[in-house]
């Protein structure tokens, strides 16, 4: 025992000497001014013109002389020897308003973008400073309410957030998750379903891993943050310019690769093994680049090895792979060509003899597999530098089958296909946008947007009385979706702005149309204050599964009614105020309403309602489907924000609201997402130890009303040797609180032409057992409640160079 003893203490002794001779080293080798190259570009925010003689400047630090350099013909510019950490910069152009970025950090093993989008002013020079761009505020200038703009410095500083924008945007208010399993957006009390995802101006499918038809989110995102560039999120009342949706919108932006060196990433984490590379094609041509990411399941890889870990998973191994990409190829005449896609794979196998699995009933075994791929061509150009037209084609294709096998009664160790679905949706997108800043004070933006749907669907069910198999969706057939839109945002001064437009939809399906305008007014009465108010009137398709379904026992004219269903119908009615302090704090409240008509409902189950689906794997079956439900959304939203300021932030939202629906009984009920409130708190703190050493602390604390559910009836399901629910109040039955502390801890560490990064990301440190589900026993005829993940830790390491 004593030499045990002496061992583990001269173990320890050597540890701390190591420990203290390593960052000895790291103290010696920070002593120089480790510098890096700052790059990027400068356009107009409204007609996204290159600004030529545009001024940017380091600010801030006096430890080394000015560092300042002005834009050229393309609007790019480039500051040399910018010292590594935290660095603010300002961007200045004649009759524009002064941009400054705060807190941009600079590293040693890549090299610093900044895309810089300056507006101009309308106002006297001397007020140009005062309504600078805040920190945050979206992108699109068409925005009136209700967005938030995503920075993935901020996606990969926050804990809980699993490098997925999905779950990023769960901390912001108006946004609830309360889920481990899934990264479903329940926005304001709508269903996931209302999403819409954009990327690089087309609408895509859902950029989810196991995500299935109709549905737009899932476990696993296949979006890789190192390829975005700041991305806008909207919540409501959104610009004329999105169209199919009623929830809310992603809208993401690619960003384009080094165009002058190499540059390479790795990492390490849950969410799998990682490699990059982006750099120049000179090939093409001047400031031509590339951009790849490819990334494998952590799991799946070492399962392949061997090592089978459960986190979280009910013993389930998610194998998955996924590549994003993008070229980018500038020309001097012909204008900015842009290829760009991202792909993935999935399967995973749920099996009969796990009792934690949250899937599939214990007797069944569940096979699951994705394929996703998006591939798109984007062309802009610029007949001055007031116009361009913008011209997208995209194609994408989304694969998804799913496979139950159930126990053979006369042979309890052999198992028997029971359910085969199989659907496939292609799609080919083609889309012309044109953009015309007429003045400071003028902008109008006009577009079309054609879909071309070609749908397979053919999900089978096993009937055991006679033996035999019924397709309960059964459709191999095209259709189509027609867009138009104008819109048209007028500056009275730099204070007062007034947004409008209307947008058009055709469904060739059934010939259904849309006509729906926008409105928007945001008046910033000083620097500290702003108003706005804005109403919009939304269309969406139903989620396609929806209007295919069958049912065994239906008429024909049952079954073919759903393809007749109008699209859902939303108006928007938002009021939001938003108040400055000093030191990049400010609080924002919204107020919002909103109702629904034109809901499928189902005339013989008068509790059904099309609202209440989308956050799960699979879809009702219904028939017979009528546009004659309604809904309705109010709440209102506070924000409390400090953005990054001498190493601190945080982020304080709470969010009560209400969120009903009718079925075709008229009875109001609680949808299945209201949950009622949600509050979360997230804090951090950045220091930093030298030029070349960060420490990251972030911790995050959600609470949030349990979700609405229809109990078991226990004596029926007994009675009837299979699960059967109470409908008698549906949803009136709501799930325990949802709780979930989160901490993260971090190091960044500059050493010689590479930057490394470790963290720790602690989710539900405490272990609390938030309900997933109850489910009915047969076995034991009793009711079994599931729990989700419970305590996961995420291990990240990333190497760039």
């Amino acid at each position: 025992m004593k030499a045990s003893k002496k061992i583990k203490k001269v173990s320890i002794e050597k540890i701390l000497l190591a420990c203290l001779l390593y960052f000895f080293c790291v103290q010696t080798y920070s002593q120089d001014v480790e510098t890096q190259i700052v790059r990027g570009t400068v356009i107009d925010a409204e007609s996204q013109y290159p600004l030529l003689g545009a001024t940017v400047q380091l600010i801030g630090d006096s430890s080394v002389k000015t560092i300042a350099t002005v834009t050229d013909m393309d609007g790019r510019f480039t500051l040399e020897k910018v010292p590594i950490g935290r660095q603010n910069f300002v961007c200045k152009y004649l009759g524009y308003k002064d941009r400054i970025i705060n807190d941009f950090l600079v590293v040693k093993g890549k090299e610093g973008v900044l895309n810089i989008h300056i507006e101009e002013s309308v106002g006297v020079l001397d007020e140009i400073v005062l309504f600078n761009r805040k920190k945050g505020e979206v992108i699109n200038e068409t925005v009136t309410v209700s967005a938030i703009t995503l920075e993935t410095d901020e996606i990969i500083r926050f804990s809980g957030t699993l490098g997925d924008v999905s779950r990023m945007a769960q901390n912001f208010a108006g946004v609830s998750g309360a889920s481990d399993d899934r990264n479903d957006i329940i926005v304001r009390g709508n269903s996931p379903s209302s999403v819409l995802w954009r990327m690089e101006g087309v609408d895509i499918p859902s950029p989810n891993h196991y995500a299935t038809l109709g549905t737009t989110g899932g476990p696993i995102s296949m979006l890789n943050i190192n390829n975005l560039k700041t991305s806008d999120f909207l919540s409501g009342a959104f610009p004329a310019e999105y169209g199919n949706v009623t929830g809310a919108v992603f809208d993401l932006k690619l960003r384009n690769g080094n165009s002058e060196s190499y540059e390479f990433l790795g990492q390490i984490a849950f969410n799998g093994f990682e490699l990059g590379v982006e750099g120049p094609m000179k090939f093409v041509g001047n400031n031509s680049s590339f951009l790849v990411n490819y990334r494998y399941s952590t799991l799946g890889l070492l399962s392949e090895v061997g090592i089978n870990l459960d986190l979280g998973t009910g013993g389930a191994i998610p194998k998955f792979q996924d590549i994003n990409f993008k070229l980018n190829i500038p020309t001097e005449k012909a204008g900015r060509f842009s290829v760009w896609g991202l792909g993935g794979i999935s399967d995973i196998r749920f099996s009969a003899d796990n009792n934690n699995n949250l899937f599939s009933a214990n007797n069944e075994n569940l096979i699951s597999s994705t394929t996703t791929g998006i591939l798109g061509i984007n062309h802009k150009y610029f007949f001055n530098s007031k116009t361009s037209s913008t011209v997208s084609i995209a194609y994408s294709s989304s694969k998804n089958r799913n496979t139950r096998e159930g126990i053979i009664p006369s042979n309890s160790e052999q198992f028997q296909k029971i359910f085969d679905g199989n659907s496939r949706q292609n799609k080919t997108t083609i889309n012309w946008t044109i953009n015309s800043k007429l003045n400071s004070k003028h902008l109008i933006r006009a577009g079309a947007n054609l879909d071309l749907f070609n749908i397979k669907i053919l999900d089978s069910l096993f009937v055991v009385d006679n033996k035999s198999w019924f397709n309960q969706g059964d459709f191999e057939g095209s259709t189509s979706l027609y867009r138009f839109f104008g819109q048209w945002q007028y500056k009275f001064n730099d204070k007062l702005k007034f947004n409008s437009g209307i947008n058009a939809l055709y469904l060739g399906l059934n010939k259904s149309f849309a006509l729906e305008p926008r409105i928007g007014i945001t008046y910033a009465v000083n620097e500290k204050n702003k108003f706005a108010i804005a109403y919009g009137r939304h269309s969406q398709m139903q989620p396609l599964p929806i209007y295919f379904s069958l049912q065994r026992d239906a008429a024909d004219e049952q079954n073919t009614l759903n393809r007749e269903l109008d699209f859902i119908k939303s108006n928007h009615y938002v009021f939001s105020y938003t108040h400055y302090f000093k030191n990049k704090l400010k609080i924002k409240s919204e107020l919002y309403y909103q109702t629904l008509s034109s809901v499928a409902v189902d005339p013989t189950e008068g509790y059904f309602s099309v609202l209440n689906v989308g956050a799960d794997f699979v879809f009702p079956k219904n028939t017979g489907l009528l546009n004659d439900g309604t809904g309705k959304n109010y709440g209102v939203e506070l924000t409390l924000q400090q953005n990054l300021n001498k190493g601190l932030y945080y982020i304080l939202t709470s969010s009560i609201f209400q969120s009903k629906y009718s079925g075709s009984d008229k009875i109001e009920r609680n949808t299945y997402y209201n949950s009622n409130y949600v509050i979360n708190a997230l804090f951090g703190k950045e220091i930093q130890v030298n030029n070349n050493l960060f420490l990251m602390f972030d911790a995050k604390f959600t609470y949030a009303g349990g979700r609405r559910y229809n109990p078991i009836d226990l004596e029926a399901s007994i009675k009837n040797g299979e699960e059967t629910l109470d409908y008698t109040n549906a949803f009136e039955s709501q799930y325990d609180p949802y709780i979930r502390p989160d901490f993260k801890i971090g190091l960044k560490l500059n050493y010689k032409n590479t930057t490394h990064t470790w963290s720790v990301d602690l989710q539900n440190f405490i272990g609390r057992k938030n309900i997933f589900t109850q489910i009915y026993n047969n076995d034991t005829q009793s009711v079994k409640t599931l729990y989700q993940r419970g305590f996961f830790p995420n291990v990240r390491y990333q190497i760039v160079f």
